[in-house]
Parts: structure tokens; sequence; C-alpha cells
């Protein structure tokens, strides 16, 4: 289970501290450079997308982001937003993924081992990544 929380304004340029402290501890855990890379990108992604969704509802909570190693050798990643769109009837509360984040979803659905979006108070996507590539062999990944 991740075991550290960051949390940042909604706000674009914190994307980029919110992807620096990410990848620290992902480097801290052991992953490999190129997976560090994947990791980025993924991050940078999901970050920018929970922010777009705060601003297009006005909503000035934190971003939350939770990071750590797993006991699966693994490094998971969930970042959640709070902007939740009540009128609407559908399950994502009136949100869309695929339309939402465009290129980005692609991007991250790609890039992370494993991802799954939930709709909780807002949505959150959470991520895993490998820490090497013998640990994605041994746990049937990739």
């Amino acid at each position: 289970m991740p075991d550290v929380e960051l949390r940042v304004p909604p706000d674009v340029q914190y994307v980029g501290l919110a992807r620096l402290v990410v990848t620290s501890a992902a480097r801290q855990a052991g992953m490999t450079s190129e997976r560090i890379e994947d990791l980025k990108i993924a991050v940078s992604e999901a970050t920018t997308n929970a922010i777009q969704a705060h601003q297009r509802v006005g909503q000035t909570a934190p971003i939350s982001l939770r990071f750590g190693p797993t006991s699966a050798n693994q490094f998971a990643v969930t970042i959640a937003d709070l902007a939740a769109d009540d009128a609407a009837p559908d399950a994502m509360g009136g949100r869309h993924w695929d339309a939402d984040g465009g290129l980005g979803v692609t991007l991250i659905r790609g890039l992370a081992d494993v991802v799954d979006f939930r709709r909780d108070a807002g949505v959150s996507v959470h991520m895993r990544f490998a820490v090497d590539a013998m640990a994605a062999r041994v746990n049937g990944v990739g």
C-alpha cells in the first residue's frame, strides 16, 4: 500500500513538482531508469487531467497523490481529484475519461502495467509499475 501522500493545488504549475517527488520515491524504491521515464509521463498526464477537472468545476481543494512501493515489488501511484459533477447521471459523474483525458488516458494505459479508474468523491486513477523487469515477469505483468 502506498505510504506517502502529496497534495498539490489545482494549478498546472505544480505538475512538475508532483512528477519530481513521485519519481524520486520510485528511484529510491529501485525502479529502473526506463520505467521511471514511463512513470514520469503517466504521473504528468494523470495530474494534469485531475487539475483540469478541478478547474472546470471551480474546485479549489488540492489534488491528492498517494504513492510508494508495494509488497509485490511494484510501485503504486494513485492520483485523485474531487471534481465530481453530481448533477450528471452516469457512473463517472458526467465525466468520461476517454473524452476528458484525450491522448493522456491512452498514454497512461500504455505506460503503466496496471491502471484502474474509479469514482470516489471525484475520480481517481490507480497505476502500478513493476520496479524491475524481473518483477514484471514474476507478477505476470508485461
